[in-house]
């Protein structure tokens, strides 16, 4: 890894010395270490399988260990030109520790006879996630390249930006940002994706424009996003066959002395195809999110953040599920992963990160205690399905995201999860963390899809501890 940084760093000093041109780098090196016991929410021997919350029973507890690495170049051409990117390794930003372990080994990855226990090696790609050039005029900023953005609170459009955001909103193509006093308009076209012959006909593409109002003397904002997203019939991205999706994303905002409030209401519609694994349906869906805070006092603050996101309910032609930003969400536990993949590498995707807010209606109560070097964060959070399984019915697994006859009828119940964490900053560029979650499991996820048996459900403990090197 070292050598492949070392390939990328060096030209960029070249370019420097030869030219003059200033680089900052700017970055982030981040370690946590996590224990979930009774991480399958039951201890029953069960079949995990479409249509039922059972998790493969491999382990009763999950132990992992992860490194984030994020690189920000920043290249000054000129007083016009700026050229920016992120470098990181691993998957989804992440690398997991140990997974890269390599020893000396035959064809069939057997360690070779007579290898030393002390001669493995780990290494890891370097990903180039986002590079783009920056280029100012008189009448707007425009960017151009592979590059991030976001919008309101960031339940759709995220961009990542937080030392433990795994996933950003990417796109590769050219957008220009113009501002008119207070209104900011920022029109974009970007390829998604593109696959085979290089001729139009295997590529997904997005035209999207967002206008935002900000007025900081009265700390208002307010703004609307719209997007066209395109997929030719031959283009794999979202599955196969012709699609067509359409995001009209409202944002409001607006903060008082002690109070602030923020608003964002993402609409989704179109037509798709097997766009997680339904057949062909019209895309109609939306979900509404509030965030609150209050100041009590200069250390403390309150606030209520809450939420309803659509599901499918697997009876209509249309398909009704909202599948928030997997950065976005207010748990350790009831919404922080991806369970069946915790369990089993192959299901459902297979990164245990990559887990969104569906399909529930949620509130959650928290309070933050501030100083100079320590900050506390104690959470309630509430939730219950808005979709489940009746008897006799078709519904849909968000899970598995799969349509399933249900044999029995679901509880809507998902429970609630109580969490204090803390955050004490040793120096201004060096973050210590360390939480505890639990989470009381509701009946929602006891359905096995059995009318003669459900799963008896066990509550979940979650533990970890984090270092963040932010420079």
């Amino acid at each position: 890894m070292l050598i492949k940084l070392s390939l990328i760093i060096l030209p960029l000093f070249l370019i420097n010395s030869t030219y003059s041109a200033p680089i900052d780098w700017k970055g982030t090196l981040a370690f946590d270490s996590n224990v979930i016991k009774d991480v399958r929410r039951t201890g029953d021997d069960c079949t995990a399988a479409a249509g039922s919350q059972c998790i493969n029973p491999e382990e009763d507890n999950a132990r992992f260990q992860t490194m984030i690495l994020k690189l920000n170049p920043n290249l000054v051409i000129n007083d016009a030109v700026t050229v920016k990117g992120e470098l990181s390794t691993g998957s989804g930003r992440t690398s997991r520790m140990g997974s890269a372990t390599q020893v000396d080994s035959d064809s069939s990855g057997a360690a070779l006879p007579g290898t030393s226990p002390f001669t493995q090696t780990t290494s890891s790609t370097l990903q180039v996630n986002q590079l783009y050039a920056e280029l100012y005029a008189d009448t707007a900023l425009y960017r151009v390249g592979r590059f991030s953005k976001h919008f309101g609170l960031g339940a759709v459009i995220n961009s990542g930006n937080n030392t433990w955001d795994r996933f950003y909103t990417g796109y590769e193509g050219i957008e220009a940002q113009l501002k008119l006093g207070k209104l900011h308009l920022t029109p974009m076209w970007a390829k998604l994706h593109t696959n085979n012959s290089p001729n139009g006909k295997y590529d997904s593409y997005e035209s999207s424009i967002s206008m935002l109002y900000d007025n900081p003397n009265k700390n208002v904002k307010f703004g609307i996003y719209y997007s066209l997203r395109e997929m030719t019939s031959n283009d794999t991205l979202y599955g196969t066959g012709a699609q067509s999706t359409n995001l009209i994303d409202v944002f409001v905002s607006k903060e008082w002395e002690k109070f602030s409030i923020g608003f964002e209401a993402p609409m989704l519609s179109g037509e798709i195809n097997d766009f997680y694994n339904t057949t062909s349906a019209d895309y109609d869906t939306n979900a509404f999110i509030l965030e609150t805070k209050y100041a009590l006092n200069t250390k403390w603050d309150v606030g209520v953040n809450a939420g309803q996101i659509k599901g499918d309910d697997g009876t209509s032609k249309n398909f009704e599920a909202m599948y928030l930003h997997p950065n976005y969400k207010h748990s350790y536990l009831m919404f922080g992963y991806n369970y069946q993949a915790l369990m089993d590498s192959l299901q459902n995707s297979g990164d245990m990160f990559n887990a969104s807010m569906v399909n529930a209606t949620y509130a959650n109560l928290y309070a933050h205690y501030n100083s100079d070097e320590w900050t506390w964060r104690f959470s309630a959070l509430w939730a219950k399905a808005n979709e489940v399984a009746k008897a006799g019915e078709q519904f849909f697994d968000h899970d598995y995201r799969e349509l399933v006859v249900a044999n029995a009828d679901q509880s809507d119940d998902m429970g609630y999860e109580l969490s204090v964490a803390f955050d004490y900053r040793w120096n201004p560029n060096v973050t210590f963390e360390a939480h505890l979650a639990y989470h009381f499991v509701g009946d929602f996820y006891a359905f096995d899809n059995n009318a003669s048996n459900e799963l008896n459900t066990s509550n979940v403990m979650g533990t970890g501890m984090s270092l963040a090197i932010n420079f």
